[in-house]
Parts: structure tokens; sequence; C-alpha cells
């Protein structure tokens, strides 16, 4: 017997704000230096292309509605993953290039 569940999957997790920590990383740098430190991250970012943030779906031929929208809310849900796979490397990216700016003063 096949079981239907109900998606998407109720998050048990905190929005966390991010581009809040990354603005507090960035705050001990003088402001000239700090927009270089936000295009080296808008870099790294670049440099993952599509792979956070592109993602296609293909359904079975014999596929319901139902199905389809399990198929697509699970999709869904792993590209919210992806999302915050990425910001992590973003605020983790951001503390490296303040840590190697005060190092290099």
């Amino acid at each position: 017997m096949t079981q239907i569940i109900d998606f998407p999957i109720a998050s048990s997790q905190k929005s966390h704000d991010y581009d809040a920590d990354i603005e507090e990383a960035l705050a001990s740098i003088p402001p000239k230096n700090r927009e270089k430190l936000r295009f080296e991250l808008i870099r790294t970012i670049d440099s993952y292309d599509g792979y956070f943030t592109q993602w296609s779906l293909s359904f079975p031929e014999a596929c319901d509605e139902t199905l389809k929208k399990q198929i697509y809310d699970l999709a869904h849900q792993e590209h919210g993953r992806k999302i915050r796979m990425l910001k992590d490397i973003m605020l983790l990216k951001a503390k490296v290039l303040v840590a190697a700016y005060h190092r290099s003063r």
C-alpha cells in the first residue's frame, strides 16, 4: 500500500540573518576596503555558477498531480538547503577575508 506524505515538511530551524552576520564581520574594516571585500564575496558566489541557484525537475510519465506536488516540494526544500549552504560559505568567506585583512595590517 502506498502512503501519501504531506509536504513540505515543517522546518524546525530558525531563520538566520546571514546578512547581519556578514555586516558584523566586515564592520572592523574601513569603508573603502570593506567594498573591496564585498567584491571578493561576490566573486566567490559567482564562482559557484548555477550549482546553488538552479535546479530542474523530471516527472515520471504516469504521474498524478499529488506526486508532482510532492516532487516539487522536495525539490523546493533541497533548493532551500542549497541556499543556506551558500550563505554559510559566504559568511565563512567574509570571516576569512577579514582575518586576512587584519593580518596584512
